[in-house]
């Protein structure tokens, strides 16, 4: 009876995933895997594209963020997955039913039953010149991606300016791969308090401005600050300003978080239910602070849950076609 349902009301997929980084194949995987038609549509521009190597990920030790996304979408060949490169403009509700319509930037629209919001964030680096040039490689964010292959190394923590207090925070982490840590506040000045915590940690301070990174044949090799001291490291920390890649959420209505470390990142329930109806969300989308295992690892659960809701759609809608068609 659902299957003759489903050809009978047959939408173009049963998920369209928006976002074909690490979280939104793995929820096509899991979709794919569930005997979901399954869309993903993708625009090309992964957020850890300039990273030299994806660290952390079990399984996957050294392998370029290019590799593993390869090795992600050949494993979808199996199952009724499509892979579509296009950047999503609208998603908006059918005039009649429980369809979407999510239409890209070519003109092209998909018909769905559920959306699954996996477009990430954009990091918004420190204005200093070097920093742009060299990111990924030796100027990264996350100590337990990126870490180990600096241990024990002259490392420093750039803060972004007006935000000290996060600078502190991801100084005193950073002091556990190394002891040679300095904090660089970029012309913040630090209270007491936050000094002292610095000191019992053996995190150097250094508040003067920094004028750039030197590097040489796309290799860092110090930190010139503003009077023309050179400071050399062996990487460079930053704190990041990150923000959605899309405003679809917000285009949509779905809630999102207003303020703090956090702020615009789509807010669900525990499964990845959105506030709009059909559509979730999963990844950094919603959680900033995952790593890149944990957004594949929430965005299988999410999946799960999403075939376990259109799974009891489908079953009320063989149950009404049954009981419309018993004699009266």
């Amino acid at each position: 009876m659902v299957a003759a349902m489903d050809q009978l009301n047959a939408p173009d997929a049963d998920a369209v995933v928006i976002g074909g980084s690490l979280a939104g194949l793995q929820a096509a995987l899991t979709l794919g895997r569930a005997c979901r038609r399954v869309v993903v549509i993708d625009d090309g521009r992964p957020r850890n594209a300039p990273a030299a190597h994806v660290h952390n990920f079990l399984g996957q030790h050294g392998s370029t963020p290019a590799a593993l996304l390869e090795a992600g979408r050949a494993a979808l060949g199996d199952y009724d997955v499509a892979l579509e490169r296009d950047r999503v403009v609208r998603i908006e509700h059918a005039p009649v039913g429980d369809r979407l319509h999510v239409t890209s930037r070519d003109g092209r629209v998909w018909q769905t039953r559920a959306v699954v919001l996996a477009t990430g964030l954009v990091d918004e680096l420190p204005d200093v010149p070097g920093v742009p040039e060299l990111w990924g490689r030796d100027v990264v964010a996350c100590p337990h991606c990126h870490g180990w292959e600096v241990r024990g190394e002259p490392l420093a923590q750039l803060s972004l300016r007006g935000m000290p207090q996060r600078g502190v925070d991801r100084a005193l982490l950073l002091s556990r791969w190394s002891s040679e840590v300095v904090l660089l506040t970029d012309g913040d000045e630090l209270d007491a308090a936050q000094r002292e915590r610095l000191h019992a940690a053996g995190v150097a301070v250094q508040t003067q401005r920094v004028r750039r990174l030197v590097s040489h044949d796309g290799r860092l090799r110090s930190i010139e600050f503003a009077d023309g001291t050179p400071l050399p490291v062996r990487a460079v920390f930053v704190v990041t300003r990150q923000r959605q890649q899309t405003y679809l959420a917000q285009q949509l209505g779905c809630r999102h978080t207003e303020a703090g470390t956090a702020a615009g990142a789509v807010e669900t329930d525990s499964a990845g239910r959105t506030s709009v109806p059909g559509v979730w969300a999963t990844g950094t989308t919603t959680v900033p602070a995952l790593l890149a295992i944990g957004a594949a690892g929430h965005a299988s659960s999410v999946a799960v849950a999403i075939h376990n809701d259109l799974l009891e759609q489908d079953l009320a809608t063989a149950a009404a076609q049954s009981r419309s068609a018993r004699p009266q």
